[in-house]
């Protein structure tokens, strides 16, 4: 459903910015009887004039999306140690003790909730539409409800101003229901509750040239700015935030009820750095794009000319954008590894290479580092294979060979 209005301000003055061609949605794995079926939308960047708002002008109905998929927030370390750590934070930023309700929007399969119950908190609810990933949160011991989050499910689920955090990680530029959704926290939302957004940072796209990161479950790709001024006609106040490292840079940003929290310094200076991200970046960033769009697809070529094996390491959505933007597909990759079951077996859109399991016994001369934003666990792990002359290719910010 291609959209004409801003998602945040609904004005109509929206400017492209990038336009990906029609794409596979980014985690609709396929499998040899139907890799000739996939169903591709047009995956166009825009920015909102009025707010600044960089964001898709087409929605893939979230039941497409989103009520089944194989992506599992727990098959990292260092995203479960970031996770950790967020939850330590707010503990001790907001004196929360062990009564106190936690509710996680797009929760996945519990991996932030697990580790507020390892600090002494248990009660915790995990709201996630995925079937297949919600039964992996209830067996891990979180209490879920499978369902989408709005208004409707808020009043229906839960008392109001209940909730002492509210956590959105990697879920809030997911929304397809973004109003609803914002009125459905401001409801649960304790009087001196704290909604804690952890999402993708537009400067961050920018500055590393991360256009892999663009696709269709991204809907919203926001700077500082631009969130506060979705949140604000609702009362909703950012008072801080920071830059975080995790998916190739991130925003954590805190947010609570009118001005019931001071502004920390954090929050000014992330708002400072916020100013060069505008329009005009965003253009700039885009021609640098489409003058690049072949260069790694031509690399590859070269190494398999040589008669060089290549895979891919990992097969995570945004691999699927990068690979269907540059024309890589099975040809040019043998196959993508994965630790994550529920991956094996199919293939990635459009390209149709397809996903096996990770062996130590079965690599290649070079890996194309897919899971590029979890680059040093992944070389860590890998250095015996380095020892034994495997390269890894990271793709961003520029191309670059590790072991070579």
């Amino acid at each position: 459903m291609e959209s004409t209005q801003c998602r945040s301000c609904r004005s109509d003055r929206l400017t492209s910015v990038l336009d990906l061609g029609d794409q596979p949605w980014c985690n609709d794995l396929v499998t040899p009887d139907t890799c000739d079926e996939v169903k591709t939308y047009p995956l166009h960047l825009v920015s909102c004039v009025e707010c600044n708002l960089l964001q898709l002008n087409y929605t893939v109905p979230k039941e497409v999306m989103f009520k089944e998929h194989d992506y599992l927030s727990g098959t990292t370390k260092t995203l479960r140690d970031h996770f950790y750590a967020i939850a330590k934070e707010n503990k001790e930023q907001f004196n929360l003790g062990s009564s106190d309700l936690v509710v996680d929007i797009g929760g996945n399969d519990g991996t932030q909730l697990l580790q507020y119950k390892k600090l002494g908190m248990h009660n915790v609810v995990n709201v996630e539409s995925a079937h297949n990933i919600a039964r992996i949160s209830k067996q891990s011991g979180v209490p879920t409800i499978n369902d989408f989050f709005n208004e409707y499910s808020a009043n229906i689920d839960f008392k109001e101003s209940s909730a002492k955090i509210v956590n959105a990680a990697g879920v809030f530029f997911h929304l397809e229901e973004l109003h609803s959704v914002i009125k459905g926290i401001k409801y649960i939302l304790a009087e001196d509750g704290v909604f804690t957004v952890q999402c993708m940072y537009a400067g961050e796209l920018v500055k590393n040239e991360s256009f892999d990161m663009i696709y269709h479950e991204h809907l919203c790709y926001y700077t500082l700015d631009s969130l506060i001024n979705l949140l604000k006609p609702y009362g909703l106040e950012v008072f801080d935030a920071y830059h975080s490292p995790i998916h190739s840079g991130s925003l954590i940003v805190k947010i609570c009820h009118g001005k019931k929290y001071r502004p920390t310094l954090s929050f000014y200076s992330v708002l400072e750095m916020d100013k060069q991200f505008d329009l005009s970046s965003f253009l700039r960033f885009a021609d640098k794009m489409r003058e690049k769009q072949y260069s790694l697809r031509d690399y590859l070529q070269t190494l398999k000319d040589k008669g060089k094996t290549i895979y891919a390491y990992g097969a995570p959505a945004k691999g699927n954008t990068l690979l269907n933007y540059e024309g890589i597909d099975n040809k040019l990759i043998d196959k993508s590894v994965e630790i994550n079951e529920l991956k094996v077996g199919k293939l990635l859109p459009v390209s149709n290479i397809p996903i096996e399991m990770e062996s130590k016994e079965d690599y290649p001369d070079y890996y194309l580092l897919l899971s590029h934003n979890f680059e040093d666990e992944i070389i860590e792990k890998n250095k015996d294979l380095i020892s034994k002359g495997v390269k890894f290719i990271i793709p961003f910010p520029e191309v670059k060979v590790v072991g070579a």
